[in-house]
């Protein structure tokens, strides 16, 4: 996915990509179900939100003048790309300088906020008996948490006692290349230690993306698998729920998110199943993850009376904010680490790129040396990865600083990566052998324009430019040969 890791709305736009790749009749497959629309609805901006509310319950087409005049006028750029952002995911559409809702999106999301339409889509409730095996929040959250902890584990190659991840889970995994088959089993990857750096949220929005491209390369009904995803993130956690109307797909579907610690099942085909926390936070749109905007901010937004205020108050520029995380990391100006965490995931995630020294119930002491660095590099890590991961999980008393990590040390992780990286392949292509001097001049200038020029050499003649270039040379020289034919 182009779209950097590194935070939750990161991968909420990706999930936005998917949505508006979609071709405008499955388009109206999903917004015919009352909770997708719900789903999508809550993974929108704070402004995308406003302006769907507002505009929830109008019948006809309104200016898109009069839109952008709900906010004041340095706020109207902000409005404007929500707009646009709207209308590629086919919920606004504009005809003629108006706008209005899709009307079958407008429908069932009213359906949605008020209890009509097809409430199936939200589950069905299973009714039956449960028999007396403890499933509460408590033992589910204690179960998914097992179950995505092991698969973080067996990626960082540090399994530990935990069961190992089913050969589905593994399939995931390598089709996603978070991981790659090696001689010695399956490694972690470049993408799969940005994976590691995410809070759990953006976690399982990868697993779920890559379950679609799983169910798109299989045959499936991606519109029925997108569907039955949505439900599943609109479920209320701790309730059993049938599996009596779910299709064949999604019965599948089912099997293989219980061994991602999604959902819980008691056994293969059971006639119930449970949400669990990781699937069930997905479209939270509380406090937590909403960023800073409230009623001042709304007002401020607001240009005049009358008008809907749009509120412009949050920083976050995805779909939702980066959640804060309690930092465990402090570094020195020599290198030496202090980590107090007793989380074994955590250990093993800096045992990829710290030699790790000493280890206490609750504290570990290391340090970031050369063969350290090295060894992570060989992994495909970054030093960019690796000073962000630092940072990201710095100590609170770190955060305080500018910048937040010593210079000293971020200069020589990356000094390390150069020492690794001092020779780099690009594909370029080697000119010479020019005819007259006039050819090559001409040919030199053109390359110098456009900005391809790798290497160059005027007395010999001779000129290496990159791939890009080489095919606008080769349209030149095409042209030139074409109109001295015509002469």
């Amino acid at each position: 996915m182009a779209t950097q890791m590194g935070s939750e709305e990161g991968f909420k736009a990706t999930i936005a990509e998917y949505l508006e790749s979609l071709p405008t009749q499955f388009c109206r497959r999903v917004f015919s179900n009352p909770a997708a629309c719900l789903a999508i609805f809550r993974l929108l901006s704070t402004v995308g939100k406003q302006l769907v509310m507002s505009m929830l319950y109008l019948e006809t087409a309104i200016k898109l003048q009069d839109i952008y005049q709900w906010a004041k006028v340095e706020h109207q750029p902000l409005v404007r790309s929500k707009v646009h952002q709207l209308r590629k995911l086919q919920i606004l559409a504009e005809e003629r300088g108006t706008v209005s809702l899709n009307p079958v999106f407008r429908e069932q999301l009213r359906n949605a906020l008020t209890g009509g339409g097809d409430f199936s889509s939200f589950g069905i409730p299973f009714t039956g008996s449960t028999g007396n095996r403890g499933v509460s929040k408590k033992w589910l959250a204690s179960y998914a948490n097992d179950r995505w902890e092991a698969i973080l584990h067996f990626m960082v190659g540090h399994s530990a006692d935990a069961e190992p991840p089913s050969e589905s889970v593994r399939g995931i995994l390598r089709m996603s290349r978070l991981m790659e088959d090696s001689e010695d089993g399956m490694k972690i990857t470049n993408s799969g230690f940005q994976f590691l750096l995410q809070d759990p949220g953006s976690q399982v929005w990868t697993v779920l993306l890559q379950y679609l491209r799983l169910a798109e390369m299989q045959d499936m009904d991606v519109v029925e698998v997108l569907n039955f995803m949505f439900q599943l993130v609109s479920l209320q956690l701790g309730r059993p729920y049938s599996t009596e109307a779910l299709t064949r797909n999604q019965q599948k579907m089912l099997s293989e998110l219980c061994s991602f610690g999604l959902l819980y099942q008691d056994n293969v085909g059971a006639p119930q199943f449970y949400p669990t926390h990781l699937i069930t936070s997905l479209s939270s749109s509380g406090a937590s993850h909403s960023g800073p905007s409230g009623v001042d901010n709304a007002a401020a937004a607001a240009s005049g009376t009358g008008r809907s205020a749009i509120p412009t108050g949050s920083k976050a520029t995805g779909e939702l904010a980066k959640p804060s995380s309690q930092g465990f990391i402090i570094l020195e100006t020599n290198c030496r680490m202090y980590a107090y965490t007793n989380s074994a995931l955590q250990v093993a995630i800096l045992n990829l790129f710290v030699h790790l020294v000493n280890r206490f119930p609750n504290f570990i002491t290391g340090a970031l040396t050369r063969d350290s660095i090295r060894r992570a590099l060989m992994r495909g890590i970054t030093a960019d990865q690796i000073i962000t991961f630092l940072t990201t999980h710095a100590h609170p008393q770190m955060q305080g600083r500018t910048p937040v990590l010593p210079i000293t040390v971020t200069d020589q992780i990356r000094l390390w990566e150069q020492e690794r990286n001092r020779l780099r392949p690009t594909a370029a292509y080697f000119y010479k052998d020019f005819g007259q001097k006039q050819e090559y001049e001409r040919m030199f200038k053109y390359a110098q324009d456009i900005g391809v020029i790798i290497w160059a050499s005027n007395e010999k003649r001779q000129l290496v430019v990159t791939r890009q270039g080489h095919a606008k040379i080769a349209e030149l020289v095409k042209s030139q040969r074409a109109n001295a034919a015509k002469q």
